[in-house]
């Protein structure tokens, strides 16, 4: 194998694992996004603020995992139309890397950047995502 076939080689491979990096940060914002969207734009707030604490149970046990699904549902296939491979470290272990850190508020002291806290959620999304990204790359 020659020096310039080599470079040629590492280049296309250095291309394709930015590439998987960024469109799965992008992928994760869009979904933590998305979700915040849907809750600000009244349907999601109303609903959760009229249940009852028996209701908040069945929402937690059965809607949380229904969301987890339909963004699974999203994510998976936009990555793959993107020739994102394999999808399915990114898309399994993406929302569990962001929920550690919701959990720990890693987010927290990147606040004050944001006018939004969701602003700054979307952006641990997007850290947590391109993190599995990049860790679950596999050169080919």
């Amino acid at each position: 194998m020659t020096e310039q076939s080599t470079a040629g080689k590492t280049g296309r491979t250095g291309r394709r694992l930015l590439f998987r990096v960024v469109l799965s940060m992008a992928v994760g914002a869009g979904l933590v996004l998305g979700w915040t969207w849907a809750y600000e734009s009244g349907f999601l707030k109303t609903w959760l603020d009229s249940t009852s604490m028996s209701t908040f149970l069945l929402l937690v046990l059965i809607g949380l995992p229904l969301a987890l699904v339909s963004s699974l549902v999203l994510a998976g296939p936009i990555l793959w139309i993107f020739g994102v491979r394999p999808v399915w470290p990114i898309i399994l272990l993406g929302p569990i890397l962001l929920g550690l850190g919701l959990y720990f508020k890693v987010h927290e002291p990147v606040l004050g950047w944001f006018s939004n806290r969701h602003h700054a959620e979307a952006l641990l999304a997007a850290v947590a995502y391109g993190l599995v990204g990049l860790f679950t790359f596999k050169r080919s």
